[in-house]
């Protein structure tokens, strides 16, 4: 008898891990896919090169942008961050940008992606420019794939001069 309830108990024991698994499986895979393609946007977006381009990864109807180049204090809607980014493209060429860092969380119907990201440009000036800038994104799965809602563009301040600080390292004070 105490063999059939040790092997009912190792049977049950089995079996819940197994259920458990299985159900939490799926769960992992997704978000390590959510994760992917979280990042598949956000490598688009920094390597777009016009304003129309990169507002394909903004959501159509729920969208906007704290930006540093304001005022405005908040781009608000498609037709605003649209603005904002023709602002920014239309002022500057052969503009690349390259992740310092980037980091994705998700639950698979929401995410958000933090990064430091360097970009250099040609202004319209003719003279090169760069900037180190500080990104937070917050996206959410649609059918047609993650769109971002919002983003929060910033760099940091000198609090002596009131000046933003463009060209800091990572891991850099001011």
């Amino acid at each position: 008898m105490r063999n059939i309830s040790n092997r009912s108990l190792i049977i049950g024991i089995a079996l819940s891990i197994a259920l458990i698994a299985f159900t939490q499986g799926p769960r992992a895979y997704a978000a390590a896919s959510a994760k992917d393609q979280i990042s598949d946007v956000e490598h688009k977006l920094i390597a777009a090169t016009s304003a129309d381009e990169a507002i394909k990864y903004y959501d159509a109807t729920d969208a906007d942008v704290f930006d540093f180049s304001g005022p405005p204090l908040e781009y608000q809607g498609t037709d605003a961050v649209h603005t904002d980014f023709n602002n920014f493209f239309s002022n500057a060429k052969d503009v690349k940008g390259e992740f310092k860092e980037l980091v994705i969380v998700t639950d698979g119907r929401m995410g958000m992606a933090r990064s430091l990201q360097h970009f250099t440009w040609t202004g319209k000036d003719g003279k090169p420019a760069e900037a180190l800038i500080r990104v937070t994104d917050v996206l959410k799965k649609e059918p047609t794939g993650w769109k971002i809602i919002h983003s929060h563009i910033s760099v940091p301040v000198d609090p002596k001069t009131g000046q933003g600080l463009l060209n800091l390292k990572p891991g850099q004070g001011a």
